[in-house]
């Protein structure tokens, strides 16, 4: 059996006051008429926890908050959670541990490592988080499936209805059928069986196109490869020995640049000196005129005036001083000394003059020839050579990439057309895994069938005798071990399933009731059963009030609830009942509860005040 679950009061705050209703003892019967409010009280009863699946009443939205105050294996837990947001976050808090912080958790959540509230809770109750495919068993299924049998489903469904994937795996985690060993290998066996049939239907395929024609053979597709691959690599040798040639080219043609820039450089570098030159030579030139002026005064002297009165003065004889006419003494020869040395200073400019022409004339055609020369040379070669080797590794390298798309497109041919070999193969490793995914799940599954068969074995016959207590006239029934459905008989009828039963009727509201009270029996005698033991059912007893069989059966149906809220669970604490029918209990019954709902007195509007 798991930790028990017992209720003490459920809490509701409604314009910041708190009420309360409390669940004293372990038997509570809510009693009233149809649309009194019994479904109300009951669908929130276990809101607090962080259900889902709880329906959010016009009751419960109007309260700011619900809290629910309960012991787990005597320890006190008290959630708190807002009706008017049902994704508020919850708060669940130690009322045993004052030094214990309090929790704040989300009701849903989409990080796998976030714990929610429902988590919480079904981890205090020790019940497994198991997931199977997509089915998950989580606090909403486990309520659904073991703990609560609501109005609109007790009599309809079986279980509660829901998911049959989801019940299944709600029941084998609570009766301790849950391997998480075994559910890994069922996982990988079902993956490996999807990839063996996947590959087997490929192959069909493959096989199909074959017959059709649509694949071509493949010794022609090799032949045809090997004769492609055979010409690609001789163009790819032919193309790497043009882009070699081009290569060598392309390094001459960058040598003669790099002569055509340093023979340029030195053309402007002559071109700077001529003028350099043609300066100079502009200033010996001038210097040369200048001594040329002088010279010819010398040779033709100008009449000259004189230098007291500014009259021209007379010619003189040889020899005379132009102004007074007396001998001047060396006069000739000093004018001889004169024109000697004009007449050799423009000689020497002279020369100077043809010489700096020919230095300037010289340098700079050497220098414009030679950068001509280079230029010529440089294009000469690009036209002749470089201009060649690119067209040719060009054309080379075109080839050689038209064969290598030719040899890729082969290749992929002739992968298709050796699909059907390799897939073969495929298939054959493909079923060798599923074989031994198999034989590893089935060797754990053997065991655990053993095992399974003998928990449902003691679980029918537990379910046998409960449901003689309520209906007297079950002769046998039983619960499968695979989906754990039932089939009961009746004296004088034929075996019946859930569904076979009366549409609506108490024969199934009785096995759903019978079937969970044979729940915690198995959970008393089992110790890897993990059976929460709190019981919630709504409108069981539909004919409580009326006469003859109906009335028999639910007076027998009281007498089960409470015979299993007597028997003490492992922790000392017996599994509670909370009930809700139509009609007031016939009798009074010892430690049994009656919370009356009517019109005057409804379970919210007219609850105690909590002094807190």
């Amino acid at each position: 059996m798991g930790p028990s679950l017992v209720i003490e009061r459920f809490e509701f705050q409604r314009g910041g006051v708190w009420y309360a209703r409390y669940f004293k003892g372990l038997v509570t019967f809510l009693v009233g008429h149809s649309k009194a409010g019994k479904s109300t009280a009951v669908e929130a009863l276990l809101y607090p926890l962080g259900l889902t699946t709880a329906t959010v009443m016009p009751e419960v939205r109007s309260c700011q908050y619900l809290r629910l105050v309960f012991r787990v294996a005597g320890v006190r837990w008290q959630a708190t959670r807002s009706g008017s947001d049902p994704r508020a976050r919850v708060s669940l808090k130690n009322l045993d541990d004052p030094r214990a912080i309090e929790h704040s958790l989300a009701v849903t959540s989409s990080k796998a490592t976030e714990m929610t509230a429902g988590a919480f809770v079904q981890d205090l109750l020790g019940l497994s988080a198991a997931v199977r495919g997509t089915s998950r068993a989580g606090l909403d299924e486990f309520y659904t499936t073991v703990m609560a049998l609501r109005q609109n489903t007790i009599a309809s469904e079986f279980l509660g209805g829901g998911k049959d994937a989801s019940r299944v795996l709600a029941l084998e985690v609570v009766l301790g059928l849950w391997n998480e060993e075994l559910a890994g290998l069922e996982k990988n066996a079902s993956e490996t069986e999807s990839r063996f049939r996947a590959a087997q239907s490929a192959l069909r395929q493959f096989k199909k196109l074959r017959d059709t024609g649509a694949l071509a053979d493949p010794d022609s597709v090799r032949a045809e490869c090997e004769q492609k691959q055979h010409e690609h690599q001789a163009a790819a040798g032919r193309w790497q020995k043009a882009a070699g040639a081009l290569t060598a080219a392309v390094g001459e043609h960058g040598r003669l640049v790099a002569l055509h820039k340093a023979a340029d450089q030195q053309r402007r570098k002559a071109a700077r000196q001529a003028e350099v030159v043609q300066g100079k030579l502009s200033r010996v030139m001038a210097d040369q005129a200048r001594t040329e002026g002088e010279l010819a005064a010398l040779l033709n002297p100008a009449a000259q005036d004189c230098s007291h009165c500014g009259q021209v003065l007379p010619e003189r004889a040889p020899g005379l001083c132009p102004q007074c006419g007396l001998v001047h003494p060396g006069g000739q020869d000093r004018r001889e000394r004169q024109i000697a040395t004009a007449r050799a200073r423009s000689e020497r400019l002279a020369r100077k003059v043809k010489a700096l022409q020919g230095d300037m004339t010289t340098v700079a055609q050497e220098a414009e020839t030679a950068a001509a020369d280079a230029l010529a040379a440089r294009d000469d070669y690009d036209r002749d050579h470089v201009a060649s080797a690119r067209t040719l590794a060009q054309s080379a390298e075109k080839e050689a990439h038209g064969l290598s798309r030719d040899v890729a497109q082969l290749k992929r041919r002739l992968q298709d057309a050796d699909y059907i070999s390799a897939q073969e193969t495929a298939v054959a490793a493909a079923k060798e895994a599923m074989e031994q995914a198999q034989a590893a799940r089935d060797a754990v599954k053997s065991a655990q069938e053993v095992r399974r068969k003998e928990v449902t074995g003691r679980w029918s016959q537990f379910f046998l005798e409960r449901l003689r207590q309520i209906n007297p006239a079950v002769e046998a029934a039983s619960t499968d071990p695979l989906d754990f459905t039932t089939r009961v008989k009746e004296h004088g009828d034929v075996d019946k399933t859930f569904a076979d039963s009366s549409v609506g009727g108490s024969p199934r509201a009785a096995t759903n009731v019978a079937l969970l009270l044979a729940l915690r029996d198995l959970g008393r005698v089992d110790p890897l059963a993990r059976v929460p033991p709190l019981l919630i059912i709504d409108s069981p007893l539909a004919g409580l009030g009326a006469t003859g069989l109906d009335q028999d059966t639910s007076l027998r149906l009281i007498d089960t609830l409470i015979s299993i809220a007597d028997d003490p669970s492992a922790d000392g604490y017996a599994c509670q009942v909370i009930a809700a029918t139509n009609d007031p209990l016939p009798r009074p019954y010892p430690g049994v509860r009656e919370i009356h709902i009517n019109d005057e007195h409804r379970f919210f509007d007219h609850a105690p005040v909590h002094a807190g």
